[in-house]
């Protein structure tokens, strides 16, 4: 007993939280709630608070969640899904930017949320300067100018705004913003470049700049090289330099490669020594305060009309502190997807605000017996394997933690639903859930889609918002420009019906 005390091993006990949540489950549906015309997101890690944006994009939305027993008591009186919570304007007009809608993070476990607003930048010349002091300038993109806002939900003010002026970033699903701790990177695509911020007291403070050359190095550019063309020759970014430097002592220095092997590697690498001058980088991701994940791909041509589909993609561990390189992975790397399997939870960055927890979804369990049974076929896994490297990097903030999908509780249709969140085809039938230790329906989301399918026409979407553990969920049905609010509540009286 004393041993397994000093050890921290414990017996599970039976009243273990997890037992709670297959009881009290989200089993009515109220469909077709009246909500205003507006955008709703996502909740507080603390679950206190719902946020959305207005319809005209122009305000942020903040709505206090009362509790399930408060829905209850409405359901129990009236019989409907009124909705019961306080709704308070917090930005007022940016002018003529538009907040996007679909970004938003939150720091400091909900107490700040970041947002950002967009305006199209009317010129798309760029001085000679920034070829100069970005030599991959990036520069098919469109530009815009964005300004991000720190809102304190706490005092319902905004503590502090950035602006990043004719920048081109990712701001859908919070790609191109990533969030470790209180560190904020932000990707520019246009520059190829990552901006370094610090939340200090509700302000962003600017800590450096990673990308075009190394750390003080920004202000020692010699201009004086004449005009530029297409046809100019610009210094490679010091990145680009580490990675190429990493590939060559990756086989020389293996004293175990034979003369013929190393022969082999040195035609490798000068055969790809282009793709790696121009690839541009498209995706990033913190992994802690040390270490970053860069996704580069191939660079389109002059001449091409659309960008690739299936570019090449290179993945890059770089160390922010050393400004080094410590890994490079090729798309098609099984080493690079065991690695991402076996640190999920640090690549997803998320935990319960409540529990610990990260999100527990099967779709780990499922690409590694995939991965297992296409061992013995080498085709099949090396298109297996670069179809589950391109969801790498993961965006921030972009899985619930809720325990209704933990797949240790419940069976259901990762199709239909997942942690993920992510718009998913609507399901033609209630989505069902089954709890694992009994194999009976614990509970329905009736959130079907609305319209016959029709293979000729845009299948309709469904999105769900849960709560971070009360079991309450919202999903919104969209069937061309109309969208429909459905709320799943737990309700004492109703019956599952298993069938």
């Amino acid at each position: 007993m004393l041993q397994n005390r000093e050890s921290v091993f414990k017996h599970k006990k039976k009243s273990t939280p997890w037992h709670f949540y297959r009881s009290i489950t989200p089993n009515l549906t109220v469909q077709y709630v009246d909500i205003p015309s507006i955008y709703l997101r996502k909740f507080t890690p603390d679950g206190s608070k719902l946020i959305g944006f207005s319809h005209d994009q122009h305000s942020l939305l903040v709505y206090n969640y009362k509790g399930i027993a408060a829905a209850g008591e409405v359901l129990s009186e009236s019989g409907v899904g009124n909705k019961e919570w306080i709704s308070n304007d917090m930005l007022h007009n940016f002018a003529r930017y538009h907040l996007h809608r679909e970004f938003s993070v939150f720091l400091e476990n909900g107490r700040y949320v970041l947002i950002a607003a967009m305006l199209p930048y009317a010129a798309h010349a760029l001085p000679p300067s920034d070829y100069l002091r970005y030599p991959d300038i990036y520069d098919r993109v469109v530009p815009y100018t964005y300004l991000f806002s720190v809102v304190d939900l706490k005092l319902g003010i905004i503590s502090d705004q950035v602006i990043l002026p004719h920048d081109a970033i990712t701001m859908s699903h919070n790609h191109g913003v990533s969030v470790y701790g209180n560190t904020i990177a932000i990707l520019s695509r246009l520059y190829q470049c990552v901006h370094i911020f610090e939340l200090v007291n509700g302000v962003l403070v600017r800590q450096e700049q990673i990308g075009p050359r190394p750390r003080g190095h920004m202000s020692n550019i010699d201009e004086d090289i004449g005009p530029i063309n297409v046809n100019s020759k610009l210094a490679i970014t010091h990145i680009k330099q580490r990675v190429l430097s990493f590939l060559y002592k990756q086989f020389e220095c293996d004293d175990m490669m034979t003369r013929e092997q190393k022969c082999v590697n040195y035609q490798k690498f000068y055969k790809n020594f282009s793709f790696i001058e121009f690839m541009v980088m498209e995706k990033m991701q913190l992994i802690d305060n040390e270490f970053m994940l860069l996704r580069y791909e191939e660079r389109p041509g002059v001449n091409d009309i659309m960008e690739s589909m299936t570019p090449r993609r290179l993945f890059v561990f770089y160390s922010i502190s050393s400004e080094n390189v410590v890994g490079v992975y090729q798309e098609e790397s099984a080493k690079f997807l065991n690695i991402v399997l076996k640190y999920n939870d640090t690549f997803c960055n998320v935990r319960s605000f409540q529990t610990g927890a990260g999100p527990l979804s099967s779709t780990n369990q499922i690409v590694r017996k995939t991965i297992q049974s296409l061992a013995k076929s080498p085709a099949l896994l090396h298109e297996a394997v670069i179809r589950f490297n391109q969801s790498v990097p993961i965006s921030s903030q972009s899985f619930t933690t809720t325990p209704y999908l933990n797949c240790n509780l419940f069976c259901y249709d990762e199709k239909a639903v997942s942690p993920m969140e992510r718009p998913k085809i609507c399901s033609t039938s209630p989505i069902q859930f089954l709890d694992k230790a009994s194999g009976l329906i614990a509970f329905r989301l009736n959130s079907q889609a609305r319209m016959p399918v029709d293979l000729s026409a845009p299948r309709e979407l469904c999105a769900f918002i849960f709560h971070p553990y009360e079991p309450l969920v919202i999903s919104i049905q969209k069937c061309m420009h109309r969208y429909t609010f459905n709320v799943h509540i737990y309700n004492q009286s109703t019956i599952v019906k298993q069938y």
